[in-house]
C-alpha cells in the first residue's frame, strides 16, 4: 500500500453549538477546499469544550508515519462572515512540504485562540 502524503488536518467542532453556528453561516466551501488541498483531511470532531469561543476549529500538520499531528492552531469564531471560506482557501493553498501558505491570512488572525497539543487521528486499519 503506498504511503499517504503529509497534509493539513482541520478538526472542525461538531458539538451542538458549533454545528448550529457553522450550519447557519454556511460552510464557505471548507470541505471542497480541503478536498482540493495537498493531502488535507477534514475531521468532524466531537464537542471540543470551547463553546464560549464560537465555532471552533483546530488546524495541524499531519505526517506520514504517525496518527498524531504536530501542535494544533486553535481558531474560534470561524462561523463569522467569510472565516470558513478564508480558512478553506488557506488550507487549499498550503503545501505542507513548502513555505507556500504557511502564514495565516489576515482575516483569520482575530480568530486565533492559541496553540495546543497535537490532534490525534484514529485510523481504522480494517477499512
Amino acid at each position: 500500500m503506498p504511503e499517504e502524503p503529509a497534509g493539513v488536518v482541520v478538526a472542525l467542532c461538531r458539538g451542538h453549538r458549533c454545528a448550529a453556528l457553522t450550519r447557519s453561516s454556511g460552510d464557505g466551501g471548507l470541505a471542497d477546499s480541503v478536498g482540493r488541498s495537498s493531502g488535507g483531511v477534514l475531521v468532524s470532531a466531537p464537542c471540543m469544550q470551547q463553546c464560549a469561543q464560537g465555532a471552533v476549529a483546530a488546524v495541524a500538520l499531519r505526517t506520514t508515519d504517525s496518527d498524531l499531528t504536530g501542535p494544533a492552531l486553535w481558531l474560534g469564531g470561524v462561523e463569522a462572515a467569510g472565516h470558513l471560506a478564508s480558512l478553506g482557501r488557506w488550507i487549499e493553498e498550503w503545501t505542507p512540504t513548502a513555505e507556500t501558505g504557511r502564514v495565516l491570512p489576515d482575516q483569520l488572525r482575530s480568530t486565533v485562540l492559541g496553540v495546543g497539543p497535537p490532534v490525534r487521528l484514529h485510523i481504522d486499519a480494517t477499512t
